[in-house]
């Protein structure tokens, strides 16, 4: 799977989100990233993806681990990556 280049204008800002909405759904989070629901669903299963929690059968994301995930997936665009 290739990887998108995330600059930080895509993270989430987190000023615009209330303390108690720090908690997001798969649908907002795929909505803020560009990502399918069906990606985040499936790095789930497969151990990719942003870490998460599950609550009672619910799925919520930390804003701020969804933005980490994003950072450490920024490429350099003079070549490769920090992997």
């Amino acid at each position: 799977m290739k990887k998108k280049n995330i600059s930080h204008a895509n993270l989430l800002d987190v000023n615009n989100i209330t303390h108690a909405r720090s908690l997001l759904a798969t649908k907002e989070i795929a909505a803020f990233t560009g990502f399918s629901t069906s990606y985040f669903a499936k790095g789930r299963i497969y151990v990719y993806g942003s870490k998460f929690l599950r609550i009672r059968g619910k799925i919520l994301y930390h804003v701020d681990a969804v933005n980490r995930w994003l950072i450490d997936h920024e490429c350099d665009p003079k070549g490769g990556s920090d992997d």
